[in-house]
């Protein structure tokens, strides 16, 4: 997979912070969310049964990777009809951010964990993970082949990677911010692509991995993919990983230290705040139709 433009990726840092802070500024938009989340129920994921998969296991470690803050993920199994309280690890690279907002608004529910996709290895090394589960994140992500290594990675043998995604989320928010990338189901296969690559993820990880492919009943696309074997060291090129995230935080900081543009970020950061100020405040039905108003304009 070819560099990142990592700039043009962090451009969408600014936007989902200031997203985050507005849904849960307003007790409307955050009672909505946790209504729609399943925080405080059984695991339930659309067209796998994680629950079955993993009250079969010991204390099951799972992780929730660029959760966002939506907690959307259950928090307990259910084993001969009694809940168990799951181990599960929400993980986000904006988690700095989105404690803070936690806080800001008194929220009790579970921080968050630092941490990306892209290096999820380092973070948890001993292939122990039972599930890792990605829900509109990897798309999202800087290097989303990279992050499925990775993920894989953490896992035992045996463990499942969940994916659900918008599908073609990138062509449809034009390329703006996070949205770099598209997912997609074609036959039977997992796409992954944008205008100058594409990777047909089940021949990629045809030696490690079984991946089956689905759509969900909201027309999401679906991935679960059973791990095998472990990852082939040459396929992680940590000593890669390490100059490229050097090359990147140096890139950055010097792109960030002067006055303009830490100005810049501020009016954005703003901007996108005020936007969202008033997005959050609408109902649903007026934000559709707000929506509508605009894709017709």
């Amino acid at each position: 997979m070819k560099d990142v433009d990592f700039n043009k990726w962090s451009n969408g840092i600014v936007y989902e912070i200031a997203f985050w802070n507005n849904v849960y500024r307003w007790s409307h938009t955050f009672n909505g969310m946790m209504e729609w989340s399943n925080h405080g129920g059984v695991i339930n994921l659309e067209q796998y049964d994680a629950n079955a998969y993993l009250s079969c296991l010991s204390n099951p470690l799972v992780l929730d990777v660029g959760c966002g803050m939506s907690y959307a993920t259950g928090n307990y199994i259910e084993c001969s009809g009694r809940l168990q309280g799951l181990n599960i690890h929400y993980i986000d690279p904006l988690a700095f951010q989105f404690n803070k907002i936690l806080h800001s608004y008194h929220k009790q529910l579970p921080e968050i964990e630092f941490g990306m996709i892209e290096y999820l290895s380092a973070f948890y090394p001993n292939h122990d993970v039972d599930m890792v589960i990605v829900q509109n994140a990897l798309d999202h992500s800087a290097n989303p082949i990279k992050g499925i290594y990775e993920a894989l990675d953490t896992l035992r043998i045996n463990g499942i990677l969940y994916l659900n995604h918008h599908p073609n989320e990138a062509e449809t928010e034009h390329y703006k911010g996070f949205h770099q990338y598209n997912i997609c189901k074609e036959a039977n296969d997992l796409i992954i692509w944008n205008k100058s690559e594409r990777w047909n993820i089940n021949q990629i990880l045809s030696s490690i991995a079984e991946v089956k492919v689905c759509h969900g009943d909201n027309g999401h696309v679906i991935a679960i993919i059973k791990k095998a074997k472990e990852v082939p060291a040459n396929l992680l090129c940590d000593k890669n990983d390490k100059k490229a995230l050097c090359h990147h935080l140096m890139s950055y900081l010097l792109e960030h230290q002067g006055l303009s543009r830490t100005i810049c970020n501020i009016l954005s950061y703003w901007k996108y705040n005020t936007i969202q100020f008033f997005a959050q405040a609408l109902t649903y039905d007026q934000k559709m139709k707000v929506k509508k108003l605009i894709k017709q304009a």
